[in-house]
């Protein structure tokens, strides 16, 4: 049974005595994150007042600060998968033992950025063919996918289509939960932006941790319902 309150006690909990790596890891992750979106004014610039002759096509500023826009765009994205995965890394292990992390646990968790990078994209894409249809849909699938990257991060040998599908079985019933969940947290994400967004270190870690452990139960309650079984994991 879905029990938010029960979730959120227990990342309290969690997170007790080991804050450290949490929040240094979010800080990190919130510095690359903006170093990633930060415009590139230098290069813009450089062809504000040049043409380049390619294919006997006149090439502007417009073109080129167009195109390396959107390559800029791509690849922020696909960095930000990897991000996301290293995170939940750490939060998945935090999950499973009481034992201390570290920083070092953070870094393991960029190995699996092949993974993170395929599971990202499919996902993304998923939710973005139903957004086409309509945007109710698309929340809907948004929530259905949602435990697909924990899936991939824990379950090192099952694949990101499979993975994808369990998630849609785990989350029958409980898209509302989670939505309903993340709005919980509405009222501490307004405190943490006074002042400066600064309390978001501190809400990142707890919002995440809560997460982790509402897809633990979510899976739990799966098996137990025999809806998936320990072969569904694998493959």
């Amino acid at each position: 049974m879905f029990d938010r309150k029960k979730y959120k006690k227990y990342a309290r909990l969690q997170l007790k005595g080991r804050w450290k790596t949490p929040v240094l890891m979010t800080i990190i992750c919130l510095v690359l994150v903006t170093l990633l979106e930060l415009p590139e004014l230098k290069d813009f610039d450089f062809w504000q007042n040049y043409k380049v002759l390619i294919d006997n096509q006149t090439v502007t500023n417009l073109d080129k600060g167009s195109y390396l826009s959107e390559l800029r765009a791509m690849l922020s994205i696909l960095i930000e998968y990897i991000i996301i995965f290293a995170q939940l890394h750490v939060y998945i292990k935090m999950s499973r033992s009481p034992s201390p992390v570290s920083i070092s646990d953070f870094a393991d968790g960029f190995n699996n950025w092949a993974r993170a990078i395929l599971a990202g994209l499919w996902e993304t894409l998923w939710t973005f063919l139903w957004m086409l249809l309509f945007i109710i849909p698309g929340i809907v699938k948004h929530y259905a996918y949602s435990q697909t990257k924990f899936l991939v991060t824990e379950y090192p040998e099952l694949s990101v289509t499979k993975a994808m599908k369990v998630s849609m079985t785990i989350t029958r019933g409980n898209k509302a939960n989670l939505f309903v969940m993340e709005l919980s947290f509405l009222g501490w994400a307004i405190l943490a932006m006074i002042p400066c967004g600064l309390g978001l270190i501190w809400l990142v870690p707890y919002v995440s941790m809560t997460k982790t452990n509402a897809y633990h139960s979510m899976l739990k309650d799966a098996i137990a319902l025999g809806l998936i079984t320990s072969e569904d994991l694998v493959g």
